[in-house]
């Protein structure tokens, strides 16, 4: 796909080019070493886990902590939920566009009553009738 002539020059510079991969090596074998080396203490970690959980004289937190994580290993995190309203004719939409439409008449209008003289901004009297 190319790109827009008019697109700024920061757009067109970001990006990989078609074929090439942003990480052609890949993970740094470290983090693969490491992640071995984790996966084959899990059970002595497990267990440590577990009597951190039972251990009547282990900190509170402590044995909260140590739980949460076997259960979370066991069974996996809990799913979440999320409570959203949405209000479908936009009524609220609506009025906060005529709150600000009425701001901006208001805004206007006291642009009007200005008179604007090399950056001195004078109020302007009201036109009285003319008394005979």
């Amino acid at each position: 796909m190319a790109r827009k002539q008019n697109e700024p020059e920061a757009c067109k510079a970001r990006g990989f080019q078609k074929g090439r991969s942003g990480n052609p090596k890949g993970r740094p074998p470290i983090i693969r070493e490491v992640q071995e080396m984790a996966k084959d203490l899990t059970p002595a970690l497990i267990s440590n886990l577990f009597e951190i959980a039972t251990d009547d004289r282990a900190n509170a937190s402590a044995r909260v902590q140590a739980s949460v994580a076997l259960l979370d290993r066991g069974w996996g995190r809990p799913k979440q939920s999320v409570d959203v309203k949405v209000d479908h004719n936009a009524s609220g939409l609506a009025n906060a566009i005529a709150a600000a439409q009425e701001r901006m008449r208001l805004q206007a209008i006291e642009q009007q009553q200005a008179n604007i003289i090399e950056g001195e901004i004078l109020a302007v009297e009201p036109v009285r009738p003319i008394e005979d």
